[in-house]
């Protein structure tokens, strides 16, 4: 070392540093924020299904569906209608639509020995579509293998940068974590950070979320009912409800649940489901997730006593 030139000891210095700072960020990112726990927790939630010798339900989405279903609701209700004791657990991250949902089932789901009977998709706008919004940052960082990149590649377009930030996040915590760590020490310095931060991005979230109505394809979700139904298990889509920036279903959506013969519940214009029963454009509040996951409930009751 004493050898060295001072810019090799400044460079292995912050190699140094770097390396400490990714470790200790690594033990603790779970504190980060309520999403990022969350993510933490999915290889838990997927072995607890993988455990258990009852039935599996998996219910993935994003923060609409986190809102929307109530899991112990609707377990309970499951078994007051007489049907078999279910594992149910919900794998739900904020912000996220297809792409991310197809790599959790790659990565943690398709490798169990017991697989999740049932795959609940709560979706709104255009999330199924493959169209629907990259972000690398978090593919790379919390959903996605290496693997996985080659694949997107071939199913949707992805230019050098977004290609260059996936596999960056894929291989540094710090570079995933930047956002989180940047409103953390915001929301320290600036009163009232985080709840403007998240007003703007719960009005900006649904259009970024869509995908134009034209052109859509979707293949990425066909792929996924096609590999569900290889291990004989069912799929079913959940169109959630949202109280402003309504939106139709693609044909092109409608053609692929009829040719796959899957099952979409269609919750986007439900009569119960009044204005007051949401916290903001599109959340429910308890009030409106009890009463969504007692009609699930029902819905479910119906698919599961009608043979295949």
């Amino acid at each position: 070392m004493k050898n060295l030139p001072p810019v090799a000891k400044a460079l292995i210095a912050l190699l140094v540093i770097l390396l400490a700072a990714e470790t200790l960020l690594r033990s603790v990112e779970g504190t980060l924020s309520g999403n990022v726990a969350h993510i933490v927790e999915i290889p838990e939630l997927a072995d607890n299904l993988n455990k258990s010798n009852k039935p599996g339900l998996l219910i993935l989405g994003n923060s609409l569906t986190n809102d929307g279903i109530d899991a112990s609701q609707l377990q309970s209700g499951l078994n007051m209608q007489g049907l078999a004791d279910s594992t149910i657990e919900k794998i739900v991250p904020d912000g996220t639509t297809i792409w991310s949902w197809t790599c959790i089932l790659r990565n943690r789901i398709y490798e169990l020995k017991n697989k999740p009977d049932t795959v609940l998709i709560g979706f709104a706008w255009g999330q199924l579509a493959d169209q629907s919004r990259l972000l690398p940052t978090s593919l790379g960082g919390f959903f996605c293998s290496y693997k996985d990149l080659i694949h997107i590649t071939e199913q949707a377009t992805m230019n050098s940068a977004q290609i260059g930030e996936f596999v960056t996040a894929s291989t540094f915590r710090l570079f995933t974590h930047r956002e989180a760590i940047r409103n953390k020490i915001l929301s320290i310095l600036i009163p009232h950070y985080m709840t403007s931060t998240q007003e703007i991005n719960r009005r900006l979230r649904g259009t970024n979320s869509a995908a134009s109505a034209s052109d859509t394809t979707y293949r990425e979700l066909s792929l996924t009912i096609e590999q569900l139904k290889s291990y004989g298990k069912d799929i079913v889509l959940m169109a959630m409800p949202v109280r402003n920036n309504p939106y139709s279903l693609d044909p092109e959506l409608l053609n692929t649940v009829k040719n796959k013969d899957i099952t979409l519940l269609d919750y986007r214009n439900l009569d119960f489901i009044t204005d007051d029963l949401f916290t903001d454009e599109m959340h429910l509040t308890k009030a409106g997730s009890a009463l969504l996951t007692a009609r699930l409930v029902d819905d479910l009751a119906k698919i599961r006593s009608t043979p295949h």
